[in-house]
């Protein structure tokens, strides 16, 4: 058997670059597929890896379901994963992240495996995801599909009880809601799969409970991910893998600098947060003061690394691929402060 590496992309062309070009530079004991879930299909983004030897070998899913969602395009690939029935793992991965050495990915495997003195990993007897224990606020508590190994029998067992929950009530302990009602998505229960599902537990266990208040602060409120981790609890245990999890200052805003995965002196993989959100221009105009105000930040950070770690014969073709997203138009059009990112366009 053997571990599929998952990562949806939207339109982040540098970042796509940076992470499959390290997925492929490192290597592995434990043999791996990549898949990229497209979850823009069409978007010239995508060149920035099909227009090179980066796509080679490598499983682009046009996604289908529902476009421009990270969660969406995670259930997808692992539709394909059951079908094909070759992986006992699934690895999900970020756009805005890095692979930093050999043995990287074995490395979660030996986090997530059996450990005969280690009573939580032997609680309920298998173990179902190893990544970063997302602790922040009343709107985090939970391990995310970051930068996450998930067991492919348990993703599978929680994906087919999703697909065939036709419910349209949102549940959540401190009330809940329908699908009729303002702001809730009465398209959830029509599309939704193990990443993606925000309807919560009917009927949570004490333990379930207590932790979905510490990250789930009103109904639907679900990041991607979110839903499966407290749906697993009491059935599988968890392991959170050490990180250093760094904020930093952009410009005006506070975000993070990394998640450090491995601890920043000697990471393993690197996931460095704001890659997505840092486009959002491209899609509307930025009226939300923390993506205007840090993406300007968050784009420079991008080029930095990207021109650190992309060799040039990939990296040339760029200026194509930008021009054919609009993106100085839509840049100085849609994010206040694109002056100062306008290196970027020259």
């Amino acid at each position: 058997m053997k571990t599929a590496i998952a990562l949806s992309h939207g339109h982040a062309a540098k970042w796509l670059q940076v992470i499959l070009y390290t997925l492929k530079k490192f290597s592995n004991e434990r043999e791996t597929d990549i898949f990229v879930a497209h979850t823009w299909p069409g978007h010239p983004s995508i060149k920035a890896i099909t227009e090179t030897d980066l796509a080679d070998n490598i499983t682009i899913h046009n996604c289908k379901i529902r476009l421009q969602s990270h969660a969406t395009g995670l259930d997808e690939v692992l539709d394909l994963l059951i079908d094909y029935g070759q992986y006992d793992y699934m690895f999900c991965a970020e756009t805005d992240a890095m692979a930093c050495c050999n043995g990287w990915l074995d490395w979660f495997h030996q986090m997530i495996g059996s450990d005969p003195v280690n009573a939580e990993r032997n609680k309920f007897g298998k173990c179902g995801m190893a990544g970063f224990f997302w602790h922040e606020g009343n709107n985090h508590y939970n391990i995310n599909p970051s930068g996450t190994l998930y067991l492919i029998e348990m993703l599978e067992r929680y994906h087919n009880e999703v697909r065939k929950n036709t419910s349209d009530i949102f549940w959540h302990p401190n009330g809940n809601r329908m699908g009729t009602d303002g702001g809730m998505d009465p398209t959830i229960k029509k599309v939704a799969g193990v990443f993606s599902e925000t309807r919560g537990i009917e009927n949570p266990s004490p333990e379930q409970k207590n932790q979905i208040l510490k990250g789930i602060p009103q109904a639907a409120w679900f990041e991607p991910g979110a839903w499966l981790y407290y749906r697993s609890l009491g059935e599988y245990s968890h392991i959170a893998v050490p990180c250093d999890h760094i904020y930093t200052q952009f410009g005006p805003v506070t975000s993070p600098e990394g998640t450090y995965y491995g601890g920043k002196a000697n990471p393993k993989y690197i996931h460095y947060w704001g890659g997505t959100r840092a486009y959002d221009f491209l899609k509307h105009p930025i009226n939300d003061h923390f993506v205007s105000g840090g993406a300007p930040y968050w784009l420079q950070r991008e080029d930095t690394i990207w021109k650190a770690v992309v060799p040039e014969k990939y990296r040339k073709i760029m200026p194509q691929i930008y021009e054919e997203m609009n993106f100085e138009e839509k840049l100085r059009t849609n994010l206040p402060g694109w002056e100062k990112v306008k290196e970027l366009v020259k």
